[in-house]
């Protein structure tokens, strides 16, 4: 299966995944956390999102693998609701062979 991870490596900046069929994809924590699929999140897609932002709450600070089909990032600002299924962040990132 094409979204199925061979590596995964998560810093504060950024997700890396190494796909078993040999493509590369990296997503940064700014595009996961606005992307976040949550009910909440996307609820609050349509309304004008807030010009003050404090630190930087895209900030990745933790991840856990959620069975063997998906991600939980936790940001800065303390959010972890969504979960990121592997096909998900295959389209959300940067894929390079």
């Amino acid at each position: 299966m094409d979204h199925e991870p061979a590596r995964i490596n998560v810093d504060a900046e950024s997700v890396t995944i190494t796909w078993t069929d040999g493509a590369s994809t990296t997503i940064t924590g700014d595009r996961l956390r606005s992307s976040c699929p949550c009910a909440e999140c996307r609820e609050h897609e349509s309304n004008t999102r807030s010009i003050i932002q404090i630190g930087n709450r895209s900030s990745i600070a933790d991840a856990q693998l959620i069975g063997g089909y998906a991600i939980r990032f936790t940001f800065a600002d303390g959010h972890a609701d969504g979960l990121y299924p592997y096909g998900i962040l295959r389209e959300l990132g940067s894929t390079s062979p």
